[in-house]
């Protein structure tokens, strides 16, 4: 099975294409600049790179969310058109998945944290490769409380971002490496093809991003429908 995989769902963008398990080709970037402008150039790169083209793919995966809410649309909008001309079946996987999945293998509880800002993260935590609660975003205090007297690896920007008091809270608390930390299209990919293993493949209709949270917009309007209800 030829798979494709992106993740746009954070600062970093991301693209891959493997063969089953086997990692082919990857282009990462982390440089701040717009996923619309470069994301297409990336995956033109990791298919030319093992002389493939969009019809040689099987399966197409991307990072729903969640994340950045613009990045997240990117990603999706790609990767529906791509599962959309060619036919094949498409998998949206969860970035915080995704995000466990690079460090999967590790005997420690792994804890996958995207900075949902104003001192909230969006996560959940991991054991052995399986989720173990429920996807949250919620306070960084609440989870750093959660998991005191854990061993536990972290990973993501909320990792980064928050390094200081992630282990300063716990000396068990530990940050993934620098190559590893952040989203990678190939673990995209590999939680991609176990969730179409297991019959959780969409298509170009049903792919949808998974925002976790409202977006400002929905917060907004949300907010003046309470005070119109109010005021009445």
């Amino acid at each position: 099975m030829n798979i494709l995989a992106v993740d746009t769902s954070g600062n970093v963008c991301s693209a891959a294409v493997l063969r089953g398990e086997k990692l082919l080709s990857e282009s990462y970037m982390d440089d701040k600049k717009t996923h619309s402008e470069t994301i297409a150039p990336m995956v033109d790169e990791c298919l030319a790179r093992v002389g493939m083209e969009v019809n040689d793919i099987d399966l197409f995966c991307c990072a729903v969310g969640p994340g950045s809410f613009t990045g997240l649309r990117i990603g999706t909008a790609l990767i529906k058109a791509f599962a959309h001309a060619s036919g094949k079946p498409a998998v949206g996987v969860n970035t915080l998945d995704a995000l466990a999945a690079n460090v999967s293998g590790t005997s420690e509880m792994v804890c996958p944290m995207i900075d949902a800002r104003r001192g909230e993260v969006y996560t959940a935590t991991y054991r052995d490769g399986e989720r173990v609660s429920d996807y949250r975003a919620v306070p960084l205090e609440s989870v750093l409380s959660e998991l005191r007297g854990e061993s536990v690896m972290f990973v993501g920007d909320g990792a980064m971002n928050y390094r200081e008091k992630i282990v300063q809270a716990s000396p068990s608390f530990r940050i993934a490496h620098s190559g590893m930390v952040l989203q990678r299209a190939s673990s995209v990919g590999l939680v991609g093809r176990r969730m179409a293993q297991n019959g959780d493949a969409q298509d170009a209709y049903t792919l949808e991003p998974f925002y976790l949270r409202e977006t400002q917009a929905e917060r907004v309007l949300a907010q003046k429908q309470r005070e119109a209800r109010r005021e009445g």
